[in-house]
């Protein structure tokens, strides 16, 4: 089973995933096939840190032995 950060499922994320979600599209666009999951997770956790204060962990940081792409 894939690991989640725990803080996706705060009152604080909760709030703002939809806002967060249109930001990082407008950002960086819809994929673009392999590798792009990096992309947007990296642009998700600047996003979530710089404009709600939240430290967000990617899938790839919490299941460092699973391949993403």
């Amino acid at each position: 089973m894939i690991k989640h950060d725990p803080v996706e499922d705060t009152p604080e994320y909760q709030a703002v995933k939809d806002e967060l979600e249109a930001k990082i599209l407008a950002l960086i666009g819809p994929s673009r096939g392999m590798g792009y999951c990096h992309l947007y997770w990296a642009t998700k956790r600047k996003i979530l840190r710089e404009d709600y204060g939240i430290e967000w962990r990617s899938p790839a940081v919490l299941n460092p032995r699973i391949k993403f792409d």
